[in-house]
Parts: structure tokens; sequence; C-alpha cells
């Protein structure tokens, strides 16, 4: 009988300074969801400001999370999650405060890019701190906290634009980050250690990181712009250069890595079929996932005329069965593999399929414990596909490139995001005009959606491979089983 390796009590420190950093982040995209149309009546905001103040963000994050993935693994975790700590807090503390829409969208703008810094720092902190047999224990705590940062969400969301808190409405809502972010900054001061320095510092592959950031903005901003503009296919050819751009960065990356530079991507990033099948099955996800939530918030509040505290408990048990699978998930993960994900989509896609026969048939008359099913197997699917799609996409990589290659997969689920909304909320607002609640328009938006997840588990069918060990031997703990934060928001 082998004994389990101990883990220092200052790894666990370490490890809750950057999960603390990673609710934060988690936190502020679901909270800032429900409590949007706050925002927008205490600022007198349009409604394509309220849309940057979601987009903003996610673009920002989109664009630095490569960079700073591959800054991690060039020059130590340690240094990217501090400053990713104190500029979040600070940024939150402007949000806050501003006075206005311009400073804060410029703060969400901020806190995007500071999130940026951290996310890909997680996985490689787990494994650089846990030895391979408790890595599983240390993936479960991240999955538990993610969890609970999408469960409150939604929930404290809706209560806090309401409660008016110290007469300060819905700035509560960022101000709750504040203690968050100093306690995960003492934590990371006291406990997260620095890595031993190479004798000759990497040199980061700057072309390529000015590369990828032009690619990813224009393919992103006329996603993000296109239904605001009220012309987006005319934005289009900006998206296919993007697309061009970055499929320049192959050659360029090869370049960099001749010339002794660190290239921004890793080299055997795209060699297999596991890791461009799972990032591919992550943008799909996500993409369903967020306009899932843009579509139905505002069917709700808009459309239906639930409040936006009533909206936040009724989205409340996609989260708590999300929370639930994840938790169940991670002891799974060596044992299924690709099966557990492809159980994982099903039920998201019978879920959406539920969704979208209730929410038609109900029509004006739909009530919260109607669209509970639908709800339930939507995150339940979720919370069994997130976590594993993350262990077997990058089980394969070395340490060397794993902060690049966590950095890749959070991006592709960030343009996952963008797309998403972008195209769903194209088919929403075209179809329902001046009518948000109009069967049509929810039931075009949830057929995208449940085309998303049939798509994802075709996908997954195609370019997963099956496990090649027998269920139960040794070494499944060995496997990575983290909950990617491009996924989890």
């Amino acid at each position: 009988m082998t004994t389990r390796p101990t883990v220092p009590r200052s790894s666990w420190l370490a490890l809750g300074a950057v999960l603390l950093a990673g609710f934060l982040h988690t936190f502020d995209v679901t909270v800032v969801s429900v409590a949007a149309p706050s925002i927008q009546d205490g600022l007198g905001t349009s409604d394509a400001a309220v849309q940057w103040l979601l987009a903003g963000y996610s673009l920002a994050f989109a664009l630095l999370l490569v960079t700073a993935g591959r800054l991690g693994d060039a020059y130590g975790r340690r240094p990217l999650v501090l400053w990713g700590i104190v500029s979040f807090t600070l940024a939150s503390a402007l949000c806050a405060a501003a006075p206005g829409t311009g400073v804060l969208l410029a703060a969400r703008v901020l806190q995007g890019l500071s999130a940026a810094l951290l996310a890909p720092q997680i996985a490689p902190v787990i494994i650089l701190l846990f030895p391979a047999g408790r890595r599983g224990a240390a993936f479960g705590v991240q999955a538990a906290v993610i969890a609970a940062a999408t469960c409150s969400g939604p929930v404290l969301g809706g209560l806090l634009a309401h409660a008016d808190l110290f007469g300060v409405g819905w700035r509560a809502v960022f101000l709750v980050n504040l203690p968050v972010g100093v306690l995960a900054l003492v934590l990371a001061l006291c406990w997260l250690p620095a890595e031993r320095s190479a004798e000759r510092a990497p040199r980061l592959d700057l072309v390529g990181v000015g590369t990828a950031t032009a690619g990813l903005l224009l393919l992103l901003v006329p996603l993000v712009e296109g239904r605001e503009s009220g012309h987006p296919w005319l934005l289009m050819p900006l998206s296919l250069a993007g697309l061009v751009v970055l499929a320049g960065l192959v050659p360029l990356q090869r370049r960099a890595a001749r010339r002794g530079r660190t290239p921004l991507l890793a080299p055997d990033l795209f060699r297999g079929r596991a890791f461009p099948s799972g990032a591919a099955v992550n943008f799909l996800v996500m993409g369903a996932v967020a306009s899932f939530f843009l579509v139905y918030v505002v069917h709700l509040q808009e459309g239906l005329g639930f409040s936006a505290r009533q909206t936040g408990f009724t989205l409340l048990p996609f989260a708590l069965s999300a929370a639930v699978a994840s938790g169940a998930s991670v002891p799974l993960t060596g044992r299924l593999g690709r099966p557990l994900l492809e159980c994982g989509a099903l039920l998201m896609a019978l879920g959406t399929g539920t969704l979208l026969w209730t929410t038609l048939a109900q029509g004006a008359g739909l009530e919260p414990l109607e669209v509970l099913p639908g709800l339930v197997l939507c995150g339940a699917g979720m919370g069994l596909l997130s976590p594993p799609l993350y262990n077997i996409t990058l089980s394969s990589m070395d340490k060397g490139g794993i902060g690049s290659a966590s950095g890749v997969f959070a991006t592709f689920g960030q343009i996952g995001n963008a797309s998403g909304v972008a195209v769903v909320g194209t088919v929403f607002y075209g179809v329902a005009g001046d009518a948000l609640g109009s069967g049509p328009a929810i039931g075009w938006s949830l057929g995208c959606q449940l085309a998303m997840c049939l798509g994802a588990l075709a996908l997954l069918r195609i370019g997963i491979p099956r496990p090649s060990r027998p269920a139960g031997t040794a070494g499944a703990d060995e496997r990575i089983a983290a909950v990617p934060e491009g996924a989890a928001g």
C-alpha cells in the first residue's frame, strides 16, 4: 500500500491566494451581467455602453491571455500574480467610484487586463507546488471555488444592485472585490514562492506578441461592435483579416524558436489532435453559455418583466447543478475520459432543447419553476464537460509550455464568448425588434445555442482520443484536472 505524498501548509496557502484571485474574475463576469440594467439606470448609459461594459472586459481579457501565459513560463508566476491582484483590486475601486460611463468602461478594460495576468498562472502554480498524486485534490478545490463564484454571482448581482447598501447602489457590486483582493495579496506576498531563475533570462517574442494582439483586435472588435453599428456583416472583412494575421503567427513562431527567443506559442501546441479539438470545443461551449445568459436575462427582465433579483434566483439552478457536477467530474476524469465529455455535451444539448420547448410553450406566462429542469440539465452538462475538457486537452503538455497552452485554451473560450454573443445577439435583437419578449426571438436564439452544443458533441467524437488505459488503473491522479478560467465565466 503506497502512502500519498504530503503537501506543506505553505502550498495550500499559496493556492488560496491564486484561487481567491480567480474567484474575483469569475464572480465579476456573472455579477455584472445581472447588475447591468441597474448600472444603466444609475448612470443613464446607452444600450451600446451596456454591451461594452460586458464586452470590453472580455475583449481585454482575451487580448492579454496568451502573452500573460507565456510571460509566466518565461519569468515565473509570482510577479504576474502579484501585479494581477493589485491592478484588479485598484480597477475594482475605480469602477465603484466611476463618475460616468467613460471612466467605468475604462476601469472594466483594466479589470479584464488584470484578470488576464492571473488566469493562465493558476494551473502552473498547482503543478509546481503539488506532487502528481495530490493535484487532483488541489484542482478539486479550484473547481469548488470557481463553482462558488459562478453560483454567487447571479444572486448577489441582483441583491446588491437593489439593496442600496450605505446608499452606494450598484457600486456595491464592485466594492465587494476590495477585501477579497487585499486578502489574496497578503497571502500571495507571504506564501507564493518565487521560481528559480534561469541563468540567462529568456527573450520573449515581441513580434509574436504584437502580431497576436493585432490579429485578436481585428477578429474580436467587429464581433463585439457589429450589432451595435447596425451593419454587422460590413465588418466581417476585418474579422477575416484578423484570422489571416493570426495564421501568420505559425511561421513567425518557428522563426522565433530558431533564433533563441521564447515563442509566444509553445512549439508542440497544435501537433496532436487533442489540443486543437479541445480548444474548438471550448470555443463552442463558451459561445453557447455566454450568449444564453445574454439573451435569456434580457428575455426575462425586459420581455417578461422579471426583476434583477428574481432573474438571479431563476438562473441559480444552472450554477448549483454546475457546481455539483464539477466536483463529481474531478475524480472521474482519469477513469472515463472522452465519454465523460460526451455525456456533458449531451446533457447541455438536452437541457437547451428542454428550455427551448418550455419557453415557447409557456410564452408570457413563464414561471421560474418551469425552467428548472432545463437549467439543471444545462448546468450539470457544463460541470461534467469543462473540468475534464481542460484536463484532457492540456494533459500532454510539458511544464515549460503549460502557461502558453492554458492562455491559448482560455483565449479560444473568450473568442467563443464574443462570437456567441455577437451572432446570437444579432439573431435575437434582429428577430425581436421592439418586442423583446417575443417567442420567435428567444426561440431562434436557443436554437443557435442548441446547434453549438451539438457541434461540440460532434467535435468531441472526432477529435478527442478515448482513454488509453483501462478504468481504475494507476496514474489517473497524475492527469491535470482543472477548471479553466476561460470556461468558467
